[in-house]
Parts: structure tokens; C-alpha cells; sequence
């Protein structure tokens, strides 16, 4: 059976896709879908009636976020009112496509998930005149942490299978070269959170794919104490859209095809990661 936040976050991934097919499939043939789209406050009963209002959607909007995307998904999360209720946050943006104004909302949605299927989803969403700016986030106490800080990490690769990487301008790894990213923030998901790291330190808009590798690294002073303990968990990336260019937390940015890494100095387990993606890239039939 599906996982309920992995079939919210399936949904929104089909729905940057503009795959009306995909996104059809995944409601319930008895489902009942209330107040989703920006210029419509209607209710559809049943997978028919919701996948075509969804494919007229697509047919007739386009994205008019970064990249090209329709959703940013800002937290998923289970609902302590019971099994089955899914939360999603986030902010949408589209246009006409024969053209006229940009679009804009935050909001969040409520789903019933049953049988590995959308029984249920509501949504409540204010109207905004651009997309909002990001939150001031708090800085996470990094050094001689109480737990494991959680980590993501993304190994951004073109079609040339040549690799982003960034040189870090704080500790750990302070003047190394490594790949983009950064720790999680409190109720961010995991690909959130990778696509904000690499948006902040690179310029880039990434579609996040699957893991490459999960890990941790612990890091102990002189005195034996743990200074820093990260688990680390990287992600096959692939760029969409921006310019490549330093931005926080680093202070140079490069391009580098696997045959020269060798003066950038990276760590094996670097390395090995950047390796593991490509093998897993080429593994699922994906042009390098």
C-alpha cells in the first residue's frame, strides 16, 4: 500500500508535470474534491469529473512559478485527528497559456487518503499579488548538538553528466569544496528542503528525484566531545531553470564533469555519492 505522504507529494509531483493521466489515477472512482483550483470554488464528485476538471486545467494553465511549476510544497505532514489525514502547505502559481496576469496563492489542503487512493480533499487558499517572500528561518544549533541535526544534500547533474558543486564558506568543510546543501528545517520535507538549499547556494531550480545515498557524519573536538553529528540524505537533482551562481553560505560555484574533480579536492564519500548518482541516473534510462 502506498504511503498517505508519499501519494500528497505524488500528486503535486504529476501535477508539475502537467501529467493530467497520472494525476486522475491516483483519486478514488468516489471521490470528493472541494475548492482546489485558484479561479473555481467548485465541487467534483468522482475521479471522472475531477480528472477532467484537473486536465482542463492543465490544458488551458501553465505554471507561472520557478521553473515553470505549477505547486511549491512547503510541508507535508500526517494529522493527529487520525490515520489517513494529510496536510500539505504550500504556494501555487499559474497563467493562461494563450496569455493574460500571473496568478498567485498560498494555502494548504486537507486530504482523506483510503486504499492507497484521494478519497477526500479540500483546500483553503488566500489570493497573494506575488509570491511571498521567504521567512526569516532560525539557525539550527549545529555545533555540540543534543541529536542528530538531519541533513540533505543534492548531486545536481546536466545532461553532460557534469556535477554541481560549491565551495563552503562555514564550518564544517569551510573553504572545501562539496555538493550543494544544507540542514532541514522543523516540518520541512525532505525535497523542500533540498530544492530551497540549492535555490539559496547555487541559483538554481532543481526537480529533486530519487536518494542517492543516506549516511551520517560525526565530527569529535580534542577533548572526544561530538562537535557536529549530521545524518545526511542526497538526492539525484536535476537542473530547471535559474542561473548558476554563489549565493549563501558559499563562496564559489562550479561545473565539473566526473573526469576532473581531482583538484577540487572533495572527500571519498563525496566522491563515491557523485559516482552512485550517475550509475542511478543511468539505471533508470535518463539521457547523460
Amino acid at each position: 500500500m502506498t504511503d498517505q505522504l508519499d501519494l500528497v507529494r505524488a500528486l503535486y509531483a504529476a501535477v508539475n508535470r502537467s501529467d493530467a493521466v497520472a494525476v486522475a489515477d491516483l483519486y478514488d472512482p468516489g471521490c470528493t474534491v472541494e475548492h482546489v483550483f485558484l479561479d473555481d470554488d467548485g465541487v467534483y464528485e468522482g475521479r471522472e469529473a475531477i480528472g477532467a476538471r484537473w486536465a482542463r486545467e492543465i490544458e488551458t494553465r501553465e505554471g507561472a512559478l520557478a521553473g515553470g511549476q505549477r505547486v511549491s510544497v512547503t510541508r507535508v505532514a500526517g494529522m493527529e485527528t487520525g490515520w489517513g489525514w494529510v496536510l500539505a502547505e504550500w504556494v501555487t502559481g499559474s497563467r493562461p497559456r494563450r496569455g493574460g496576469p500571473e496568478t498567485f496563492a498560498v494555502g494548504y489542503s486537507h486530504f482523506w487518503i483510503e486504499d492507497g487512493r484521494i478519497r477526500r480533499q479540500r483546500s483553503v487558499m488566500q489570493r497573494v499579488a506575488a509570491v511571498p517572500p521567504q521567512a526569516a528561518r532560525p539557525r539550527s544549533d549545529r555545533h555540540y548538538p543534543s541529536r542528530p541535526i538531519v541533513g540533505v544534500g543534492a548531486v545536481i547533474l546536466d545532461e553532460a553528466s557534469r556535477v554541481v558543486l560549491v565551495k563552503r564558506r562555514h564550518e564544517p568543510l569551510a573553504g572545501q569544496w562539496s555538493l550543494p546543501g544544507g540542514t532541514l528545517d522543523l516540518g520541512e520535507t525532505l525535497e523542500a528542503g533540498v530544492a530551497r538549499e540549492v535555490l539559496e547556494e547555487t541559483g538554481l531550480v532543481v526537480d529533486v528525484g530519487p536518494v542517492a545515498d543516506v549516511f551520517d557524519r560525526i565530527l569529535v573536538d580534542e577533548q572526544g566531545r561530538v562537535h557536529f553529528h549530521f545524518v545526511l540524505v542526497d538526492y539525484l537533482c536535476t537542473p530547471r531553470a535559474g542561473t548558476l551562481a554563489a549565493g549563501s553560505d558559499v563562496t564559489e560555484v562550479a561545473l565539473v564533469g566526473p573526469a576532473d574533480l581531482d583538484p577540487y579536492r572533495l572527500t571519498e564519500k563525496a566522491r563515491d555519492v557523485i559516482m552512485g548518482a550517475i550509475r542511478l541516473r543511468a539505471a533508470r534510462g535518463e539521457s547523460s
